[in-house]
Parts: structure tokens; C-alpha cells; sequence
């Protein structure tokens, strides 16, 4: 198997890899608002998470950024909060989920980074045959997950006859309660 399929598989591996769960929980949490019908809306949030995560990965496993480990994790298990909180008691704050996902994606990729650098400790990485593959192999895994996310929407709301704002609850209140326990637990300072 050459480079490029290795760095692929271990990307597709790494996003559907269940010991690291924080990301799965923060897609939950980013999808909780939308149903089947909000896909476009989704599909623009979730290119510019990927966008922006491919930007910082890049530029930190290139060792142009370099950040403290302990906070970019106290600053995923933020995101995965602020995310909850927003789904709940900030609506206003939906239009801009965007923007948002953008930065969320920016501190995301640093920590995808930190588990690419320990990963592949020695080797050298290059843009087409190391980061590149690795990426699209989260991204397929990312794809996946967030089919797998809306589904169970979709049942309960369809199915189930949930509510849209319950099943926004069942979702957020858990997630966030685990990412506030995460942001204790990853204190940095």
C-alpha cells in the first residue's frame, strides 16, 4: 500500500475511531438544530468547519503554528460547549453558525495536528502524500458520521414524533454536559 492510501486510511480510521469522541459529539451538536430538509445549510456549515481545519492542520503539523497542547484540548472540549449552549439559548446566534463552524474548525484541525505529529512521529510530511490524504480520510469519515447524525434525527423527529426543540435538548443537554466536564478535566491553566 503506498504513502498516500496509508494517510488515507489512518484519517478515515482516526474520525471513526470511538476513543476519540469528542469530535463525533461535537458533529451531534453542530447537526442537533437541522433536519433532513436544512441539508444545503449543512453542507455550507460543515465545508467551512472543513475548511478551516485543513487550514490549521497544514500549518501546524508544518510546524508554521505552534500551539500548547493542553489548551487547544480545554479548547475543543469550548467548542463542543459554546456549541450547545448556542443550540439552546442563543438562536440569534444560528445565521452565523457558519462563521462560527469556521472558527470551531480552525481549533479542531490543530487538534487533528496533535494526533497526526504523535501518530506518524519521524516521518516527514509533505502536502500531497502525507496531509492531503490524511484529510480527505476524515473528511469521508466526517461524511459518514454526520449521515449516521441526521438519520437518528430524522427518526425521531418522523418516527418517534419528537419535537424539533426536544430533539435539540436530548442532544445539546448530555453533549454539553460532558463537554463541560471535558473543559474541567483539560484545565490549562
Amino acid at each position: 500500500m503506498n504513502e498516500f492510501n496509508i494517510f488515507l486510511a489512518q484519517g478515515f480510521l482516526h474520525i471513526l475511531d470511538l476513543k476519540g469522541y469528542d469530535h463525533i459529539l461535537f458533529l451531534f451538536a453542530i447537526c442537533a438544530i437541522f433536519s433532513i430538509t436544512d441539508w444545503k445549510q449543512l453542507l455550507w456549515i460543515i465545508s467551512s468547519f472543513t475548511i478551516a481545519h485543513s487550514i490549521s492542520l497544514a500549518l501546524s503539523v508544518t510546524q508554521i503554528m505552534v500551539f500548547d497542547t493542553g489548551i487547544i484540548e480545554f479548547l475543543i472540549a469550548f467548542t463542543i460547549l459554546f456549541t450547545c449552549v448556542e443550540n439552546i439559548f442563543l438562536k440569534k446566534l444560528h445565521h452565523y453558525r457558519m462563521v462560527l463552524s469556521f472558527g470551531f474548525g480552525l481549533i479542531h484541525g490543530l487538534g487533528f495536528s496533535l494526533m497526526l505529529k504523535d501518530l506518524f512521529m519521524g516521518m516527514e510530511f509533505n502536502l500531497l502524500n502525507t496531509l492531503l490524504p490524511f484529510n480527505l480520510g476524515l473528511e469521508a469519515g466526517q461524511i459518514i458520521i454526520i449521515a449516521v447524525i441526521m438519520t437518528l434525527i430524522y427518526l425521531l423527529r418522523n418516527f418517534a414524533g419528537i419535537k424539533n426543540n426536544t430533539v435539540t435538548y436530548i442532544i445539546s443537554i448530555p453533549v454539553g454536559i460532558q463537554a463541560a466536564f471535558w473543559m474541567v478535566q483539560r484545565w490549562p491553566f
